[in-house]
């Protein structure tokens, strides 16, 4: 990759990890269900008109957009009752465990051993925070995050299955079009003052809203959409291993978050289950190289 093209991504990642600091900060007072309906409105409104749909089924659009309410629901409800932000940033990541379980049981793909391995690895680390109560409000708050990363990995399953020619920033534009208005609805059968918080909605509202609907979500995704057309997945994918790492960081820098000695060790254990899965086939290769005696160097981050 170019070096202007790796500032891209690392950029980007510095965006999504960032973002959780600042979703945090916009719940304060703010009902989490209603945030991310205003969200998704902020993102799909009115780019749509400017963006062509993608070539999927309406039923699927429908399907990929409500997978999209039930992700957002679960992960802004539990950051609101307890789970940190920069906590959140990284138990999020393991939807890419979940994608690789789908991915078997759905798509019949099956797992090397690497990425058994990695599979494993990632799920120990989050059983070890799950351990870790002082890390997190309540078993609550986690257990809506790690739901939340589920869906996470069934939108990836998703995107996967609407083929290659789909193009991913149409399909994320056009996506965002379904969730606000179920969103809304959910949010005024379980939430109440709606029209107060509006009245009332701070600088910090809107600048959360703004961030993660046009910047977190519209410019980001565009950016990476723009590398996956340049590169392949292989070369761009593992630059998202990143975003935990910015995640933390902001949410210490901005929130004060103090990450615990289980935590940090957790932090280790699923970033190497992430690299065997997201690597695997760079892995193995190397492994191979070394038993030939090949003297092949092994890299994350791959150059073209």
């Amino acid at each position: 990759m170019k070096l202007k093209d790796i500032l891209i991504a690392i950029f980007i990642t510095i965006i999504w990890g960032a973002a959780f600091a600042i979703i945090q900060m916009g719940l304060k007072g703010f009902p989490p269900i209603f945030n991310a309906s205003l969200r998704f409105l902020c993102a799909a409104f009115p780019l749509f008109l400017f963006v062509k749909r993608p070539k999927v089924s309406l039923g699927f659009l429908l399907l990929y957009g409500l997978n999209y309410v039930i992700m957002f629901s679960l992960m802004y409800v539990g950051m609101k009752v307890g789970m940190p932000s920069g906590l959140t940033s990284l138990i999020l990541q393991s939807s890419v465990l979940f994608a690789a379980i789908l991915a078997t049981i759905i798509l019949k793909d099956k797992p090397s051993g690497i990425q058994k391995t990695g599979i494993i690895l990632g799920l120990s680390g989050v059983i070890l925070i799950a351990t870790d109560s002082e890390s997190f409000g309540s078993l609550l708050s986690f257990a809506l995050v790690l739901g939340a990363a589920f869906f996470y990995g069934a939108s990836s399953i998703l995107m996967k299955s609407a083929g290659k020619n789909v193009d991913m920033f149409s399909l994320i534009v056009w996506g965002c079009l379904i969730p606000p208005v179920p969103l809304f609805v959910l949010s005024l059968f379980l939430e109440e003052n709606h029209l107060q918080v509006l009245s009332e909605i701070t600088p910090m509202g809107i600048t959360s809203i703004l961030y993660t609907g046009l910047l977190g979500t519209i410019l980001a995704f565009a950016l990476w959409g723009r590398l996956l057309k340049k590169y392949s997945a292989n070369q761009v994918v593992p630059f998202n291993l990143l975003t935990p790492v910015f995640g933390m960081l902001v949410s210490y820098l901005l929130l004060g978050e103090i990450v615990t000695l289980k935590v940090a060790i957790a932090f280790i254990i699923i970033l190497s289950g992430l690299l065997c899965v997201v690597l695997e086939k760079r892995i193995s290769k190397f492994i191979q190289s070394q038993r030939l005696g090949q003297n092949v160097r092994f890299k994350i981050f791959k150059k073209q």
